[in-house]
């Protein structure tokens, strides 16, 4: 062997030494990284939340944009078809000045939407406060008047009822001697101070998040103004940092993601507001007390899907029982059918399939996401979900395409087997047959196992008796 052999043969073993040594210590460093991060978790989600608090007018901003972006867009097309009407084709300065005046537009409409909102919304709740806090203690009054007279008119409930307030009576005696007092004493009155600092707190956190709104009010205009820009800066990233093909494929989802949020969004949006006007005509018509501010409510709540006009209705219900229990049985039975209507007609009219998500799926998406982020996470959770299956259908069926099977729901269901042919895979299903065999098989096993555990029972039984038979003899003996 020559010298120069045994020096690539050297080389050779301290470049393997030295890639085994290099990857220990990579491990090393991750277990060490891990190790901190799991030991330091609460000052990273702390970190995380103050850097939230920072950021949280732009992401006001950004999600004002987005909802205000389609306003943009239409504005943006009628300005310039009415520019092109008289013959003319816009210039870049042009083009720039029609932007900015969609933008303004745009907000105008917003600010004046939720103005006309509070408008409509705030005089009748203040009326609607006063008006309860007339009629509420005569109507409680009244109908304590008409319980009286009907528990007197029976001397068995009259009877039942004197026990039955007497044990009341002892109940919060005990409560308020026992419980009440004692809270009173030694949790809320040492406690002032501090009851008195949430309630500040409260008070400007209310005012920091009407700062928040109105700084990302102004940060929605500049995105809205430089959207252009800020989509190719994203897009010369992703092309920048991944292939091509990877690059491809995470714009595609991200075009995929924006049709479906703003197209359920807006559509749910435009269809509250046609069941809020729904609702208020209907109500105005059988003069059910609270129209203006109850069609607020079920138009506001039905953007929530599936349990949105359930949490509108039963509010909204409460409230005019205690005008009158018939009206509030008439605005249950109204709501039912208005809902009805939407779920069949006005719903899939403007929303289509949107989501593309079956009705099982809805659900499980509205509690999951709601479990985790609230009402937000309600309003979310659809879209965000349908996101979700689609990439994972399209890598699914990906997949199979490069294994040469079908990507046919279908095709898989009663599938018994896949069969490898000459000319490709044969799909082989269960017959109706043996579909019925199986669970004819399933009741006679089922049947089996019961005679076999009686049969048991009856010999434990049998060779107990015996046994006991034969220790007496032996006794007697």
């Amino acid at each position: 062997m020559s010298q120069n052999d045994n020096e690539e043969n050297g080389r050779i073993t301290i470049k393997e030494a030295f890639g085994k040594w290099f990857g220990l210590f990579l491990v090393l460093i991750s277990a060490a990284v891990v190790y901190l991060l799991i030991i330091n978790l609460d000052d990273i989600f702390s970190g995380i939340t103050y850097i939230f608090g920072i950021v949280k007018p732009v992401i006001y901003g950004a999600i004002i944009a987005y909802l205000l972006n389609p306003l943009t867009k239409m504005y943006y097309r009628l300005l310039i078809k009415g520019y092109e009407k008289k013959g003319k084709k816009p210039s870049a300065k042009t083009v720039s000045v029609i932007e900015s005046f969609t933008i303004l537009f745009a907000l105008l409409t917003g600010v004046l939407i939720i103005a006309i909102l509070c408008w409509l919304v705030i005089p009748q709740l203040i009326t609607t406060v006063i008006s309860l806090v007339e009629t509420v203690p005569s109507q409680a009054n009244d109908y304590y008047n008409y319980l009286t007279e009907k528990i007197q008119s029976n001397k068995y409930l009259a009877s039942r009822m004197q026990d039955t307030a007497l044990k009341f009576t002892k109940y919060m005696d005990n409560i308020m001697n026992h419980d009440l007092f004692p809270w009173l004493k030694s949790v809320l009155l040492p406690n002032l101070n501090l009851y008195a600092k949430q309630f500040a707190n409260g008070v400007i956190s209310f005012l920091n998040v009407l700062y928040n709104l109105f700084i990302g009010m102004i940060v929605a205009i500049y995105i809205l103004n430089g959207k252009r820009v800020f989509i190719a800066q994203a897009k010369k990233i992703i092309y920048g940092v991944c292939k091509k093909k990877t690059a491809d494929t995470l714009i595609h989802y991200v075009r995929i993601s924006n049709d479906m949020f703003s197209g359920f969004i807006l559509g749910k949006i435009v269809d509250s507001a046609i069941i809020g006007i729904i609702c208020f005509v209907l109500m105005t018509i059988f003069s059910l007390p609270y129209a203006l501010l109850v069609s607020v409510i079920v138009g506001v709540t039905n953007i929530i899907p599936v349990f949105g006009p359930y949490i509108g209705a039963i509010p909204s219900a409460m409230l005019i029982l205690l005008v009158s229990p018939v009206q509030a049985l008439y605005f249950i039975i109204l709501v039912a059918i208005l809902q009805q209507v939407d779920g069949n007609i006005i719903g899939p009219a403007i929303l289509g399939d949107s989501t593309g998500l079956s009705a099982f799926w809805v659900l499980f998406s509205i509690l999951f996401f709601g479990g985790f982020w609230g009402i937000a996470g309600m309003l979310i959770g659809c879209p965000l979900f349908a996101v979700i299956y689609t990439i994972i259908k399209d890598f699914v069926n990906y997949c199979l395409k490069r294994r040469k099977l079908s990507t046919d729901t279908q095709t898989y269901i009663d599938l018994k087997s896949i069969e490898d042919r000459k000319d490709g895979y044969e799909y082989i299903t269960y017959s109706p047959s043996e579909l019925m065999g199986k669970k004819k098989n399933k009741n006679k096993e089922d049947s089996k196992d019961k005679q076999k555990i009686l049969s048991d029972m009856i010999r434990k039984m049998v060779k107990k008796t015996a046994d006991m038979q034969s220790d007496n003899k032996k006794k007697k003996m």
